[in-house]
């Protein structure tokens, strides 16, 4: 998909303004507010016992940021190299989705999501004759905060058998690949 910078001025206020990127061969995009910044792939660090949708932490500009994948979408896998990180702005802070490539802002035109599309996905346009999927920013959060909260929760419950994974555990036993 080619980088375009148009802007049409007089278009509804019903379309905001997206951040169009993609992942994978899926074009996807984000409202343009919410994207405070892109920038490439900073070293992140895992977090043992964490979601696979919680790549882990980077550092950025004194900040801590949590790092989410955006594999939870369908036809979305984990083997992308998501070489870019969309920092997004949030209430209780930023945190980061991992891309392949951002191909710029665009005005869409976004009709509704079918019923059986992803809970993240609000609703489709199309780009120079390509789809995109238009994604929820609070939708993305709240998934992985149930998560996390699921994890935290089974940690904790009374009678739990197995304890946090220690930190001198290999990286294949801390994701439960042993």
């Amino acid at each position: 998909m080619p980088v375009t910078t148009e802007h049409n001025l007089n278009h509804s206020v019903e379309s905001p303004s997206h951040c169009v990127f993609r992942r994978g061969s899926s074009w996807l995009a984000l409202p343009a507010v919410a994207v405070r910044e892109v920038l490439p792939r900073p070293q992140t660090v895992f977090v043992p016992g964490s979601s696979a949708m919680f790549v882990g932490l980077c550092h950025v500009r004194s900040e801590f940021i949590p790092v989410l994948s955006l594999d939870m979408i369908p036809g979305q896998s984990s083997d992308h190299s998501d070489p870019i990180m969309l920092i997004l702005d949030d209430s209780d802070g930023p945190w980061a989705l991992l891309v392949d490539e951002v191909s710029s802002l665009q005005t869409l035109e976004i009709s509704d999501a079918p019923e059986q599309s992803a809970s993240v996905v609000t609703g489709w346009a199309t780009v120079n004759d390509t789809v995109v999927q238009v994604l929820d920013q609070a939708g993305i959060r709240m998934l992985a905060e149930r998560e996390l909260a699921t994890l935290w929760e089974d940690a904790t419950a009374p009678g739990r058998t197995g304890g946090p994974v220690p930190a001198s555990a290999g990286l294949s036993e801390q994701r439960g690949m042993v």
